[in-house]
């Protein structure tokens, strides 16, 4: 069941992306660091981290978009 404001549990993040508990909290944490998008991680105490989808697809849009950039740069690939 999904919560009304769009905020997903750490299990349905993990299920619905295929994330093992180290990948999503890897992940929360690397979004955390990043202030345009920190705000997709709603941590509730030290019990319970929510994420707030739609922003956190923006974070994994942002980090796609960083690794093309990285792959597209030949010194990066070691190739320059």
């Amino acid at each position: 069941m999904m919560m009304a404001n769009d905020w997903k549990t750490k299990e349905q993040i993990m299920a619905d992306y295929g994330y093992s508990e180290a990948t999503f909290y890897s992940r929360c944490k690397e979004c955390s660091l990043l202030s345009e998008y920190r705000d997709a991680i709603i941590h509730d105490g030290g019990q319970r981290t929510y994420v707030d989808e739609d922003r956190f697809q923006d974070f994994l849009r942002y980090r796609s978009e960083q690794y093309r950039q990285r792959m597209l740069d030949p010194r990066l690939k070691g190739k320059g």
